[in-house]
C-alpha cells in the first residue's frame, strides 16, 4: 500500500502560475468568504475557506428565504476568473465539486470557527467541514514527496507550499485545497474538471473519490484525535508506517489504516474549458458569460455548498515530475550543464537575477514568489437545498432562471457584477419546467440604483411590443413578444409571457408582494414555483427587471425561447455519452470528437422541416416522402472521428420494419445521401451509424425490384416488338403488300368455313 500512496503522490502534483489571478462565482452567489457586511470589503479572508481572492468579491448571505433546486434539474453555475484559460498562455484546470450534509450552515457572523467541538456545534460559526476532517488535517503528515520549493514546511498537512504558516480558513484543510485529485477522504464529490490537458481526463476520471476508495491512517474516536492535536502528534500516511506507529503519550492509544469507500457517484465530467483572456474578469469569447450547466444529483439534501477551484500551471517547468528534492533549473535545455544555469541565476527561487549573457554583466530580476509560483483560488457558494420532484414534476426537465449580481454600478460592485438573470438567454421545449427564483441581501454594500441603497431587489415584467426591425429575429419561423431594444414593460392584463396566469404575472412584476414601486419594503427572496411551459407558449419573449434596469446605465432583461421541437444541448468530448429524445438514442463513443463540442440534438415534424430550415429544407421535403420524424445533429458541419450511432423506434414508420430508408441531408448546400442501415427485431430499432452531424430524414422505400421486373419487362418486350414491326414494313413496302393480301386470303377462308 505504501507503494501505491508514494506514487500517488509523485504524480499529483499540480504546480500553479504565478500571477494574482482570481475567480469569482456569480451563480450560484459567491460567498469569497462574506457574511453580511455592508462594507465592500470583506471582513473575515479566513472565515470559511482559502480564496486568494480580491476582498472586494462576493456576495452577502441572502435574506428573507432559502435556495433550493429540484433533482435533476438543470443550474447554470457561472464565474468569472481573472487570467487566461483553454490558451497557449498557461495551462488551465476548473474544478467545480459540491458537499451535502445537514450539519452544514452559512453561520451569523464574520467570525471564524474556533477549533472545538463546542465552536462545531455553534450555528453563529459557518461550517462547511467537520471538526473530525480538519483534526486530522492537522495531526496528519503531509505528503513529503511534494514539491515545496523553498518553503520550509513544518510535518502536518496544514502546511503546504501556498499556507506555509499552516494559517486556519475554517475547516478547510490546507493540503486538500491545493492538490487533486487528493489521496486522503474528502466530503466533496466532484462534478466536472474543465481542463485543457485533455491527455489527463481519464487519469482525474479514474483516481476521483467518486468512483475510488481512499485509504488513511485514522483515529477513530475523536477524543483521540483531539488528545492527538493537544499534543502536537503527526501520524503517517503509510500502511506500513501506521501499522507500526506508536506514541507513548497517547496511553496505548493508536491510529488504524482503515478504507474510506467511493462516493458511488459517476466519474466526474471532463471537457476543455472555456476560452478567456489574461488579466480580464470578464465574458469568455462570443460575448457570454463562462457556465457550466450542472444536472443536479438525484437526492434529496437539506444542506450543500458549490465549490470552485482554478488551477493555472506555468510552463517554465514540468510540475508533474517535480518532487520534494527537486532543483529545478529554469530553461536548462540552454546550458551545456546546470552548474552554468545556477552561475546565472537560472535557478528557481524567490526573485532571482539572471545575467542574460554570460561575458557581460547584464542582469534583470525576475518577480518569482515560490509561495505563489504555483496558485489555487476558490470560491464557494452559501448553503441551498436540493429537493426531491413531486410527482407532477417528474419525467420532464426543469431549467433553474435565477438573477446574479448586487446593487451598483460596474465600478461599485467590481469584481462582482450587477444584476442579470441567470441564463438571459434560455432555450427551451415545449412540456418543460421553468423555475424562476431569486434572492438579495438587505445589507448589500450600497452603491447606485433605484430604491433604498443597501437593499437587493428583482422584478419580472414583459416587455412592450413593438417591431423595429424584423431581421433581429434568427428565429424567423418563431413570433417574438417584447421588442429587446425597450425599456418600458408590457400592460399586465395585454401580457402573454410564458402564457402565464395573471396571478404569477402579479408575483413576477412585484417580486411576490406589492409594497411599493420601488419594492424598497419587498422581499429580497422570491420563488415562483416550476411552471409547466405548454405547446401555446412557443415564442420568443424579451422581459425586464423594472427595479434595477437605468438604461445608459446598467441593464437587466432577459429572453425565453420556446422552441416548437424537443431538443438537448450538450458537451461532447473525451467520454461516452448517450443522448435521448424520447424513445430514440444517439451514442457518442470516447473521443469521438477532437476537441471538446457543444452539440444541439433535436427532433421535428416533416412540416417544421420545411419551415425552420432555409430553401434546401423545403427541397427536400417536396422531393421525398418523408415520414414524419427528423433528426437534426448540430453544428452541421461537425465531423467525427469515430461513427456516432442512431436507434430509432420502428413504430416511428408505421411499424413497418421494412419500409424506411436513412438518408442524410446537409441543409445549406442541398446534398443528401442514403445511410446504410440494419433492423433489431428484439429492440424494434432502426440502427444507422453517420461520422458527420447534419439532418436525418426517414423515407419510405421504393417499391419491391422483383415486382418491378415482373411487370416492366413484359411490357418492354412488347414495345421493342410492336416498333421493330413498324419500322421493318416501312422499310419494305412490298413486303407489307404481300402480308396484307395473305391476311385477307385468310379472313375470306375463314368466313366461308363458318
Amino acid at each position: 500500500m505504501s507503494s501505491r500512496i508514494f506514487l500517488i503522490c509523485c504524480v499529483i502534483f499540480i504546480i500553479i502560475n504565478s500571477i494574482s489571478t482570481d475567480i469569482y462565482m456569480h451563480n450560484p452567489r459567491g460567498t469569497n468568504n462574506r457574511h453580511n457586511e455592508n462594507t465592500r470589503e470583506r471582513r473575515t479572508a479566513t472565515l470559511n475557506f482559502d480564496s486568494q481572492n480580491n476582498a472586494r468579491g462576493g456576495y452577502n448571505v441572502g435574506d428573507d428565504g432559502a435556495i433550493y433546486y429540484y433533482a435533476n434539474s438543470i443550474l447554470p453555475i457561472q464565474w468569472t476568473n481573472q487570467h487566461s484559460c483553454n490558451d497557449v498562455n498557461s495551462d488551465c484546470t476548473l474544478l467545480i465539486q459540491y458537499t451535502c450534509d445537514d450539519t452544514l450552515r452559512d453561520g451569523k457572523s464574520t467570525v471564524r470557527i474556533p477549533i472545538s467541538v463546542e465552536g462545531e456545534a455553534n450555528s453563529t460559526y459557518r461550517l462547511t467541514e467537520n471538526l473530525a476532517s480538519y483534526l486530522h488535517c492537522r495531526v496528519r503528515s503531509r505528503n513529503k514527496n511534494l514539491f515545496t520549493a523553498e518553503q520550509g514546511l513544518k510535518d502536518a498537512s496544514i502546511y503546504t507550499r501556498q499556507n506555509p504558516a499552516g494559517t486556519q480558513y475554517g475547516y478547510e484543510c490546507p493540503e486538500e485545497r491545493d492538490y487533486y485529485p487528493y489521496w486522503q477522504p474528502t466530503n466533496w464529490i466532484d462534478i466536472a474538471i474543465l481542463t485543457n490537458r485533455q491527455d489527463l481526463c481519464s487519469y482525474y476520471r479514474q483516481n476521483s473519490q467518486n468512483v475510488q476508495s481512499r485509504f488513511a491512517c485514522t483515529f477513530e474516536n475523536k477524543d483521540d484525535l483531539i488528545k492527538a492535536d493537544k499534543l502536537k502528534i503527526v501520524i503517517p500516511i503509510t500502511k506500513e508506517q501506521c501499522q507500526t506507529f506508536n506514541d507513548s503519550r497517547l496511553n496505548g492509544v493508536k491510529p488504524r489504516w482503515i478504507e474510506y469507500s467511493s462516493h458511488n457517484q459517476p466519474a466526474p465530467e471532463c471537457y476543455t474549458p472555456p476560452y478567456t483572456r489574461e488579466n480580464h474578469l470578464g465574458d469568455m469569447s462570443g460575448s457570454d458569460m463562462p457556465v457550466f450547466n450542472w444536472t443536479l444529483p438525484n437526492i434529496s439534501a437539506k444542506k450543500c455548498v458549490l465549490r470552485i477551484r482554478y488551477n493555472i500551471s506555468t510552463g517554465d517547468y514540468n510540475g508533474w515530475n517535480a518532487s520534494a528534492t527537486s532543483n529545478i533549473y529554469i530553461m536548462k535545455e540552454y546550458f551545456s550543464n546546470e552548474s552554468i544555469a545556477e552561475k546565472r541565476g537560472y535557478r528557481y527561487t524567490s526573485n532571482p537575477e539572471i545575467q542574460l549573457f554570460n561575458n557581460m554583466n547584464l542582469t534583470f530580476k525576475l518577480a518569482i514568489d515560490t509561495q505563489q509560483y504555483g496558485r489555487v483560488f476558490q470560491d464557494r457558494s452559501f448553503t441551498f437545498e436540493i429537493r426531491q420532484r413531486p410527482k407532477e414534476y417528474q419525467d420532464r426537465p426543469i431549467y433553474n432562471l435565477n438573477v446574479r449580481g448586487r446593487r451598483g454600478n460596474i465600478v461599485q460592485v467590481f469584481p462582482a457584477l450587477e444584476y442579470d438573470f441567470v441564463p438571459n438567454r434560455l432555450e427551451i421545449s415545449p412540456n418543460s419546467y421553468v423555475h424562476i427564483q431569486w434572492i438579495g441581501s438587505n445589507t448589500t454594500p450600497p452603491g447606485a440604483g433605484q430604491g433604498k441603497a443597501e437593499v437587493d431587489r428583482n422584478n419580472l415584467l414583459l416587455l412592450i411590443h413593438r417591431t423595429i426591425n424584423s431581421n433581429w429575429n434568427q428565429f424567423g419561423y418563431l413570433n417574438a413578444t417584447g421588442l429587446y431594444a425597450a425599456n418600458m414593460p408590457e400592460y399586465l392584463n395585454q401580457s402573454n409571457l410564458l402564457s402565464l396566469p395573471l396571478s404569477d404575472l402579479r408575483r413576477l412584476a412585484t417580486s411576490g408582494k406589492y409594497t411599493d414601486a420601488q419594492l424598497i419594503n419587498g422581499s429580497a427572496y422570491f420563488d415562483l414555483e416550476p411552471r409547466l411551459i405548454s405547446d401555446e407558449s412557443v415564442g420568443i419573449y424579451h422581459y425586464v427587471s423594472t427595479r434595477n434596469n437605468d438604461f445608459s446605465n446598467r441593464d437587466q432583461k432577459g429572453r425565453i425561447i420556446v422552441q416548437p421541437f424537443q431538443f438537448e444541448y450538450q458537451m461532447i468530448g473525451q467520454n461516452s455519452y448517450t443522448a435521448q429524445l424520447e424513445n430514440t438514442l444517439v451514442t457518442f463513443p470516447e473521443d469521438s470528437v477532437q476537441t471538446p463540442v457543444s452539440i444541439k440534438f433535436a427532433k421535428f415534424t416533416r412540416d417544421q422541416l420545411s419551415k425552420i430550415l432555409p430553401e434546401n429544407g423545403q427541397n427536400i421535403v417536396n422531393k421525398e416522402k418523408l415520414f414524419n420524424s427528423v433528426y437534426v445533429l448540430e453544428p452541421y458541419d461537425l465531423q467525427f472521428t469515430s461513427n456516432i450511432q442512431f436507434q430509432v423506434p420502428f413504430n416511428e414508420f408505421n411499424g413497418d420494419e421494412n419500409n424506411a430508408d436513412v438518408l442524410q441531408f446537409e441543409p445549406r448546400n442541398g446534398v443528401y445521401v442514403k445511410l446504410s442501415s440494419s433492423l433489431d427485431k428484439t429492440t424494434r430499432m432502426l440502427k444507422f451509424q453517420s461520422n458527420t452531424a447534419g439532418v436525418f430524414v426517414f423515407v419510405e422505400k421504393p417499391s419491391s425490384p422483383v415486382w418491378i421486373a415482373g411487370v416492366v419487362v413484359p411490357i418492354v418486350l412488347i414495345l421493342i416488338i410492336i416498333i421493330s414491326t413498324i419500322i421493318y414494313f416501312r422499310l419494305s413496302p412490298h413486303r407489307y403488300s404481300q402480308v396484307k393480301d395473305q391476311l385477307s386470303k385468310t379472313k375470306r377462308s375463314f368466313f366461308s368455313r363458318v
